[in-house]
């Protein structure tokens, strides 16, 4: 596994890589508070298999790639640099397996919903389709099983000021030995850095109303129940947002970076994913 730099959209991008340079390509989308380290105990059991494996930094993670503006962190921006990654590692419009987790997650729905000739399979990690999140936000009572109730702490994450309470209270509340999180801190325990990454909270109202449809590509998501931010009901409404083969495997008590927190019942999941979409 080496550190790469890669530049594309005039911004540069730090990210782990490993594997053959003509294997077909793998692209993974961290989550937040974390960065590409999130995906260090998947990326060499998956190059392993022949893979060429590369997990970027999302944009505001890093100085090369933290443009200034709420509106820099439209979905469609976040969408735009994966798929130039994409263009680089896999050859320009080829398809590619797409796995993400938390945030990415989120970008990871909209580019499969809206790129779906560019994606070969998909692997969604604790946050479901944007539809199936809207789909259990519609009642008139805010109960504990709303999903309007569990996304609360978006409030607090949009304030401008609050992005050092929110990352310690994240960081915090992550079920992995502080080893295991300490490059997070390392890498963004910056007031300046925490700023552009929290911009992706800001810039939700921008897109989060928007229709996404339906993903066609294979997809595997995967739930781990430790992490209390996704509604019961929002899982029940996921395969009517998948219209392709869709597969839903739960991870019982462990909670976000299931990553990291759970690393070989991980590599079991992925790897099987791939085995039945290669």
């Amino acid at each position: 596994m080496e550190e790469i730099t890669i530049t594309v959209r005039g911004l540069e991008f730090p990210a782990l890589a490993a594997g053959p340079a003509d294997g077909p390509l793998i692209m993974m989308l961290h989550g937040l508070p974390r960065n590409r380290w999130e995906w260090h105990r998947q990326i060499p059991v998956l190059a392993g298999l022949g893979y060429r494996v590369v997990a970027p930094d999302l944009r505001g993670f890093s100085a090369g790639a933290r443009p200034e503006g709420v509106d820099s962190y439209h979905v469609d921006e976040y969408v735009a640099d994966a798929l130039a990654i994409a263009d680089l590692g896999a050859g320009e419009q080829r398809p590619f397996h797409l796995m993400a987790t938390s945030i990415g997650a989120s970008i990871a729905w909209v580019l499969a919903a809206r790129h779906a000739a560019r994606v070969l399979s998909l692997v969604c990690i604790n946050i479901p389709h944007p539809g199936a999140l809207a789909a259990a936000s519609v009642g008139r009572e805010r109960t504990p099983d709303d999903q309007r109730q569990r996304f609360s702490y978006i409030r607090e994450a949009r304030k401008e000021g609050n992005e050092r309470a929110m990352f310690e209270a994240m960081l915090s509340a992550q079920g992995v030995a502080p080893a295991e999180s300490e490059p997070y801190r390392r890498a963004l325990d910056d007031d300046d850095v925490l700023r552009t990454v929290f911009h992706y909270y800001r810039a939700l109202p921008l897109w989060s109303r928007d229709r996404v449809e339906p993903v066609s590509a294979p997809t595997t998501f995967i739930w781990p129940t430790g992490s209390d931010n996704v509604s019961p009901a929002a899982i029940e409404a996921m395969p009517k947002w998948v219209t392709g083969p869709y597969a839903l495997h739960v991870v019982e008590d462990v909670r976000q970076p299931v990553l990291q927190a759970a690393p070989e019942v991980m590599n079991e999941l992925l790897v099987a994913h791939l085995a039945q979409h290669a």
